[in-house]
């Protein structure tokens, strides 16, 4: 392995968002420009100080490319800029192209953006390509053209293999839900049950409705600067630890065996927290892709925080829970939150890092922990954020 030399030299510096909704009526580049701006007042910048741009999207871009929000922000420069199509398994990578792209010093400051209506506005299902190619030519043309029917078998399979019931994803969807309902920005603030849960309509086996992520419009954006730049800004740096993969691009394709259920997971996270400096024990957080209750467990285990088979149990022993072991998805992730592709689990993360701690629950001046209004997690320093199918993932830091 290659000399690792990004660690701690790119820090996050700013983090902004709109109101995430279920119809915004505005266009997705009103909301990236608004979500953009609050970034940039969050980090004491000038939306001119901005000089890369970062986005991503799935299937038909609908996020705003950047040369339409670079006009809008009214920047007179760019020095670098990407529009990936890999979704949410390029979330960490994003921040990993902003980060490369400040510590190379071809930029200083790095919005990374993401902006949609997916609720009011979803892709046109006609859409689809009649004749696909590549990986997809292996799934659309026998009906598995959306995330419940990609992910469900390779689920399917890791519950036969550990003998879990849907009654088992349960407790995460009540947990992250909880969790939701002391963030004032999250789309869904409505406590859940076991019950609840189990009385919802299956959508695709083996999910059902309250198994699924949601579905939103709403924009998200955060600023990646210089470590050297960040200590002169408004907050305390989160810095980037590590950050790895997003290139062999999500769902889940079972490589060797009968292991349908690995992800990329397994391989990226040994090397990621070597990357780190650290092992799996130092993480005070950690915020993971869910697009679905069961990929989320998979993601727990993959990523060394639970042994295969486990992670259900543990979470209905509230090892994840707020004041658990190891506090996971503290916003309510993409289940109660709402989806952004994976943005939503980055934001969070840098707001529980930071010495103010999160600005958007009920609390009032000092955090004092009373879970029946406040979120914040007790010190934390750093926090795992894993992607899609673990495709790419970072550790963040607080700074010391």
């Amino acid at each position: 392995m290659s000399e690792y030399t990004l660690r701690d030299r790119a820090a996050i510096t700013g983090v902004g968002w709109t109101a995430i909704t279920k119809r915004s009526g505005r266009t997705p580049l009103a909301q990236a420009t608004e979500a953009a701006l609050h970034a940039t007042a969050d980090a004491g910048l000038d939306p001119a100080d901005i000089d890369g741009l970062v986005t991503f999207y799935w299937g038909t871009r609908d996020t705003p490319a950047p040369a339409e929000l670079g006009a809008a922000l009214g920047l007179t420069r760019c020095a670098m800029s990407f529009c990936d199509s890999s979704g949410g398994a390029w979330a960490a990578s994003a921040v990993g192209a902003a980060a490369m792209a400040v510590h190379a010093g071809i930029c200083r400051h790095v919005l990374v953006y993401r902006a949609a209506n997916s609720r009011s506005q979803p892709p046109d299902p006609g859409a689809f390509d009649p004749w696909p190619s590549g990986q997809r030519q292996w799934s659309e043309p026998f009906g598995a053209t959306h995330a419940a029917t990609l992910y469900g078998p390779h689920v399917s399979a890791y519950m036969a293999e550990y003998k879990i019931e849907n009654r088992d994803f349960a407790p995460l969807a009540v947990q992250q839900r909880h969790h939701a309902t002391l963030n004032d920005k999250a789309l869904l603030r409505t406590s859940i049950t076991i019950e609840d849960h189990q009385k919802s309509p299956w959508i695709a086996q083996p999910f059902r409705l309250l198994d699924c992520s949601a579905f939103n419009d709403g924009a998200m954006a955060l600023i990646v600067s210089r470590t050297t730049d960040a200590r002169r800004l408004r907050h305390s740096p989160v810095t980037v630890r590590a950050v790895h993969g997003g290139t062999l691009g999500a769902p889940v394709r079972s490589r060797t065996g009968r292991r349908h259920w690995t992800l990329n997971a397994a391989q990226l996270a040994p090397e990621l927290y070597a990357n780190a400096g650290i092992t799996v024990d130092d993480l005070d957080l950690a915020q993971v892709y869910d697009p679905f209750t069961g990929m989320a467990l998979l993601h727990i285990e993959q990523f060394g925080l639970a042994s295969e088979g486990t992670a259900a149990a543990r979470i209905a022993d509230g090892e994840y829970a707020l004041d658990g072991r190891l506090p996971v998805n503290t916003h309510g992730g993409n289940l109660s939150e709402g989806n952004l592709a994976g943005l939503g689990h980055l934001v969070e993360a840098v707001q529980q890092l930071r010495d103010q701690g999160v600005r958007d629950d009920a609390c009032e001046g000092q955090h004092d922990h009373d879970r029946t209004r406040c979120r914040q997690v007790r010190e934390p320093e750093l926090a795992l954020v894993a992607a899609e199918s673990g495709d790419s993932a970072l550790i963040l830091g607080r700074a010391a």
